[in-house]
């Protein structure tokens, strides 16, 4: 088995950051202070004005940070507001511009570029149910942790922007590590996600409406046979193995005039709904990719419960929207594997890229199922609370 280490991926990024300098012509504290009084981002006390203060500035090999003080009666949200005035009178780009407020005000500008590539690597705590998602502008990892507080994903973004390459790091990630019960559809006929198809861990597999429908009953049975141990067990939440439902390609559920597979796809659709509202104590989640973002599959039972977003260039602001709540998608560059990343706020990021063939190098050593066919789930019955039970006895190899 291959080892892509942090090694690799910490060295390309400082490569690339030492290799960019940056300078700035003029004071920019001075600067700053300057605008903001031209903007009148201030407070007035008789006769009197208070300015923002400078509290102290940092060189970095991405940029620039400015640490600011603000004067009663001006909130941070009211300078943020000012963005892009901000920018333009620093002659600065205003996509080159981050404020925030974290115990003061920050302002970060940005002279290094994003890298347009990063290696992708394992966390290395192995057992973690953390994934990387990407990295910064400033050259910081981010992760998605599926024991954290935002339990359920949502993945969308145009055709070539990277969903594809961020599920197969996600799954490679997952079943290197703790090994969840994984359960995969793949309605483009497995092309995607067949990689995995084979592997122990992976406990359902669906290429056609009818698979997704019988592999969802399953998971949902399970899910609802935790929560009779748990009952049992006077427990709030599942200390097992995660179960995680994944599809590629949710737009496959949406229905039509005329559409003779709509109450399939309207069953489909409740159940996902159903796992995605009561899921997350019985330890069953849900990662949903789309490539066509639509308000009638994504709709408002399904989003309020998934609260982490990844979302790559999308084609307009309707479908960024859908994603994000906003537009930020639409206005991403053209460059494969950006991305914004939500779940308190808004982060853009690179994402790590991992082909296909070092994918099946990393799972190679991995159990595989003894009985190497296709999967079908043959009994929607409910297991009994109080038997030991295993999906794997509810599945037969055709």
């Amino acid at each position: 088995m291959i080892e892509i280490g942090f090694g690799l991926l910490i060295g390309s990024v400082v490569s690339l950051f030492s290799s960019l300098s940056f300078s700035f012509s003029f004071d920019l504290g001075k600067s700053f202070l300057s605008v903001c009084k031209r903007l009148g981002l201030m407070v007035t006390y008789g006769d009197e004005v208070a300015l923002p203060s400078i509290n102290a500035q940092y060189a970095h090999p991405w940029g620039k940070r400015l640490l600011v003080g603000l004067p009663v009666g001006l909130s941070s949200q009211k300078v943020i507001d000012q963005k892009q005035a901000l920018a333009e009178a620093l002659r600065v780009d205003p996509n080159d511009v981050e404020i925030r407020y974290n115990d003061g005000l920050i302002i970060d500008i940005f002279t290094a570029e994003m890298p347009a590539e990063v290696p992708y690597s394992q966390p290395p705590e192995r057992e973690s149910y953390r994934v990387l998602i990407g990295i910064t502008r400033r050259g910081e990892l981010r992760y998605y942790d599926f024991d954290g507080p935002y339990p359920h994903l949502l993945i969308g973004g145009i055709s070539g922007g990277g969903k594809s390459v961020m599920l197969r790091a996600i799954i490679t990630t997952l079943v290197t590590g703790p090994a969840p019960d994984m359960y995969l559809c793949d309605l483009k006929g497995g092309v995607e996600l067949d990689i995995f198809r084979k592997l122990a861990s992976v406990k359902g597999f669906a290429t056609t409406l009818q698979d997704v429908r019988t592999v969802l009953a399953s998971v949902e049975c399970e899910m609802l046979r935790r929560y009779e141990v748990m009952a049992a067990n006077g427990s709030q939440k599942w200390a097992g193995k995660k179960a995680i439902f994944v599809v590629d390609e949710l737009a496959d559920f949406k229905t039509r005039a005329g559409d003779p597979d709509s109450k399939l796809k309207g069953e489909i659709k409740s159940i996902l709904t159903r796992l995605s509202a009561k899921g997350r104590a019985a330890g069953v989640l849900i990662l949903l990719a789309t490539q066509r973002p639509s308000a009638d599959i994504i709709d408002g039972l399904i989003k309020t419960n998934i609260a982490a977003s990844i979302c790559f260039r999308t084609r307009d602001g309707t479908q960024s929207r859908i994603i994000l709540d906003n537009t930020s998608a639409e206005e991403l560059p053209d460059v494969p594997g950006r991305l914004i990343f939500q779940t308190a706020y808004d982060e853009t990021l690179q994402a790590p890229y991992l082909t296909v063939e070092n994918a099946r190098k990393l799972i190679a050593e991995l159990p595989m199922k003894e009985i190497k066919e296709a999967i079908r789930y043959v009994s929607d019955s409910k297991p009994d609370a109080g038997e030991s039970f295993s999906l794997d006895r509810n599945f037969i190899e055709l």
